[in-house]
Parts: structure tokens; C-alpha cells; sequence
């Protein structure tokens, strides 16, 4: 099989490709790149201190409930005439009250340990949140210059594009594509066999069953890197 055409095309398509790395590339790009995952970062620790806050709220809930309930009870006690009631009533009593203020003492601790970790936690968000915004003023930012960059090599990506639908006619349809089913995951596709058995490209040994097969075929697939192997 003559590979002459479907070479031709990948030099010319050599040039896009480069074209495509320049953007791919670019320190705007990058740092847009990091930002995004900044921001990303940033917002799953806003969910995750949100969360937090939730948990202590339901806690201070649950005391609170507990401390409610003691009272009623208490309460209800009271409520009666004490000289009639009996021994047993009286130790219900300073049971109750002995365990309200239990539920008292624990609940102010709890309270007061909740607010030191309300402040942390509101001062984590807050430099969390700080770090979002900034993180996405300049992410928008760069953003803004790759539109700018992309702009300015659209006129040479069209005509590279142009140039390779003319070549394509040129070119076996089954040959282009293998070339194109593998173009958007490496560059260069096609790639000489070095010697006599190994490959132009990750310089693997090609298994020589499959090399025997390259007169009758043309090229082959490198079982390493996956590209088309010709021999020149």
C-alpha cells in the first residue's frame, strides 16, 4: 500500500497540531488551569465547614431537648404540695434536680465549646470564601485572555483545516480513518519502523509476526503505543 498521500497530510497536519499546542500550552491556560482547581478546592471546604455547622446545631438541639424535657418533669413535681408528698416523692425530686442541672452544666459547656468552633469555623469560611472569590475574579481574568489567544490563531487554524479537506480527498479512506480514530489522542500517528523491528516512536520491539505483515499491509499498529507503523 502507498502511503505517500496519507504522509503528505500528516506534515501538513503537523502544523496544526502545533498550532494546537501553542494554546494547549500557554501559561494563561495553565494558570487558569490551577485557579479552577483552587476554586474547586475552596468550595468543597465551604460544604464541608457548612456541614459542620449543621452537626453542631443539631447537638446543641439535643441538649437543649433534654434539658426541656427534665424541667417539665420537675416542674410538675414542684407543682405539688410537697408536705404531701412522700419520701420517695421528695428523693424524685432532687433526683431530677440533680440532673438538671447536670443537663445545665453540660449544655453551657456545650454552648461555649460551640461558639469557640462556630469562630473557628466562621473564620476558616470566611478566608475560604475569600480565597473563592479571588480565585474566580482571576480565573475569569484568564479566561478572558484565552478567548483572546484562541481569536487570534482561529484565521491560521482555518486555513490549516482547509488545507488538509483538500488532502483528504488524496487519500485512502480507510487509511484516514485509522489516522483520524487515533489524531485526538496522539501526535505524530504514523511513524517509520526503525530497523527491523522496533518502532519510529516509543523505539518498543514490534513482535515480528506483525512485522512480517507490514508488505502485504502497509503499516501496522505498535502493540506499545498503538500508533501506525510503515517501513520507508
Amino acid at each position: 500500500m502507498d502511503l505517500t498521500n496519507i504522509l503528505k497530510y500528516q506534515e501538513a497536519d503537523a502544523k496544526l497540531f502545533q498550532v494546537e499546542q501553542k494554546l494547549k500550552n500557554s501559561p494563561t491556560k495553565k494558570k487558569a488551569n490551577d485557579l479552577l482547581q483552587l476554586a474547586k478546592k475552596a468550595q468543597a471546604t465551604s460544604n464541608r465547614l457548612e456541614q459542620e455547622a449543621n452537626e453542631i446545631l443539631k447537638e446543641i438541639e439535643n441538649v437543649k431537648a433534654n434539658y426541656e424535657q427534665n424541667k417539665k418533669s420537675l416542674d410538675s413535681l414542684v407543682s405539688k404540695d410537697i408536705d404531701s408528698l412522700s419520701e420517695e416523692g421528695l428523693d424524685k425530686i432532687l433526683v431530677l434536680k440533680n440532673k438538671i442541672q447536670n443537663n445545665l452544666n453540660s449544655l453551657e459547656k456545650m454552648l461555649q465549646k460551640c461558639a469557640e468552633t462556630i469562630n473557628l469555623t466562621l473564620s476558616e469560611f470566611n478566608k475560604t470564601k475569600k480565597a473563592y472569590e479571588e480565585a474566580k475574579a482571576e480565573y475569569l481574568k484568564c479566561k478572558a485572555k484565552i478567548d483572546e489567544e484562541d481569536k487570534a490563531l482561529q484565521p491560521e487554524r482555518e486555513r490549516l483545516q482547509k488545507e488538509l479537506n483538500a488532502l483528504e480527498k488524496s487519500v485512502e479512506k480507510n487509511v484516514l480513518a485509522e489516522y483520524k480514530k487515533r489524531r485526538a489522542e496522539m501526535f505524530p500517528v504514523i511513524v517509520p519502523l526503525e530497523g527491523e523491528k522496533f518502532c519510529g516512536h516509543c523505539r518498543m520491539e514490534i513482535a515480528m509476526i506483525a512485522v512480517s505483515k507490514l508488505k502485504d499491509l502497509g503499516y501496522i499498529t505498535c502493540e506499545h503505543c498503538k500508533r501506525l507503523v510503515y517501513k520507508s
